[in-house]
């Protein structure tokens, strides 16, 4: 199996996938990345892409592991990433309080992203990251030059188009001359109306520029109303409870950079053409509710949130940003007391660690255990090509 998205839990009674099989050809038309995204997931973990043979070295069972797409819109995708990012980021975790801001746009917007997503989604990073840089150095607030990770998210509960940016901050930062730790407030992070207003300015200045420049889609005279209108609002920018402990705060991080717009636990039921799901309602405590649509309209909405090709949907930036993270880490733990961490070299001639044995280090899953007597391991002992090839298996033996 590809490695990615490693699982032999319980199939869903009911995929995207399945959606997409049964729905797909009534779609209008698609662009590129859409259309990628749609085969990908109806192909995943299916004979279309091949897969292996595995046998129990005590019992003698075989079965089949498909191999995975690696879209990064596939819900059966995914696993495996997220648990390696949360890995690597174990070590840029400090002993300080985090916070977790949400920086959104209004809906004025919204057809400005849906035309132009590269150019208004990077926008969308560089006034988030512009503004809690600023206005942190501000001495008036916190005087300190801080580091944090931003995820972008497009979509609500209801697969809505919703561009918003999550963004975990650690409470505090260096001062300017990076020779000692200014802590954030327990409990406090950034004044949030200070930060809507300052994101406001930024851009809305930015999405101008982009027009002007000949940038956007359309004419600078199309973009100058929803600007407008735009303005005119306020902005949202709120601030969750903050999170402490290096565990915790892992945690958190994994619930939202790999998540996608709805997962297969989510699904209900396709019937009569209709698509019911699960979604939360948050103006009413998260409690729990269905939602009945029109397959193709379900279809039109999660293909909304398909991400442009190559944009980069979680980054880094201050004292965390990929080009300074190591030296300014290590910084930040000596100013807090904090012993550094001991890197401790691989020996050499070590054998790589396998994604299998990746997998249970990290997440505790044995996927190489055998599923029907639970005492043998599984190995391989041939492979499948993709249909397209021809089905055929290499190696000893012959799949079952």
């Amino acid at each position: 199996m590809a490695a990615g998205c490693p699982s032999r839990a319980a199939r869903p009674h009911l995929e995207l996938a399945d959606i997409f099989r049964a729905h797909q050809d009534r779609l209008g038309p698609l662009n590129s990345v859409q259309k990628q995204a749609a085969s990908a997931i109806t192909s995943c973990r299916t004979a279309a892409l091949g897969g292996h043979v595995q046998e129990c070295d005590h019992c003698g069972h075989r079965e089949i592991q498909y191999n995975s797409c690696r879209n990064r819109h596939c819900p059966k995708c995914g696993g495996l990433d997220k648990a390696k990012w949360v890995q690597a980021r174990r070590a840029d975790v400090l002993p300080v309080e985090y916070h977790h801001v949400v920086f959104t746009v209004p809906q004025e917007l919204h057809p400005l992203f849906l035309a132009n997503p590269k150019v208004a989604i990077n926008l969308l990073f560089a006034a988030v990251s512009e503004t809690l840089r600023e206005v942190a150095l501000n001495p008036k607030r916190l005087g300190a030059r801080i580091g944090f990770t931003a995820v972008l998210h497009t979509w609500t509960q209801k697969l809505l188009y919703h561009p918003h940016l999550h963004v975990i901050v650690p409470g505090g930062g260096l001062s300017p001359k990076g020779d000692r730790w200014i802590s954030a407030k327990p409990g406090f992070f950034l004044p949030v109306k200070v930060l809507s207003l300052v994101f406001r300015g930024k851009f809305l200045s930015m999405l101008e520029a982009a027009s002007k420049a000949g940038r956007l889609a359309g004419t600078s005279k199309e973009a100058q109303p929803l600007l407008a209108q735009a303005s005119m609002k306020s902005w949202v920018v709120y601030s969750k409870p903050p999170v402490a402990g290096p565990d915790q705060v892992l945690d958190y991080l994994g619930r939202y950079t790999h998540r996608i717009a709805i997962s297969n636990e989510r699904l209900v039921s396709l019937e009569n053409g209709q698509v019911t799901f699960r979604w939360k309602d948050r103006a009413h405590a998260n409690e729990e509710k269905l939602l009945t649509l029109e397959a193709q309209e379900f279809l039109r909405r999660f293909l909304l949130h398909v991400l442009p090709r190559n944009l980069v949907r979680i980054r880094h930036y201050g004292l965390l940003a990929n080009a300074v993270r190591r030296r300014e880490i290590t910084r930040c733990r000596l100013l807090l007391g904090e012993p550094k961490e001991e890197v401790i070299p691989s020996a050499p001639g070590s054998k790589a660690e396998s994604w299998q044995e990746l997998l249970l280090r990290l997440t505790g899953r044995d996927v190489t255990r055998c599923p029907k007597c639970a005492e043998g391991r599984l190995h391989e002992i041939g492979t499948i090509e993709p249909a397209g090839i021809g089905r055929r298996v290499l190696g000893r033996g012959t799949a079952s």
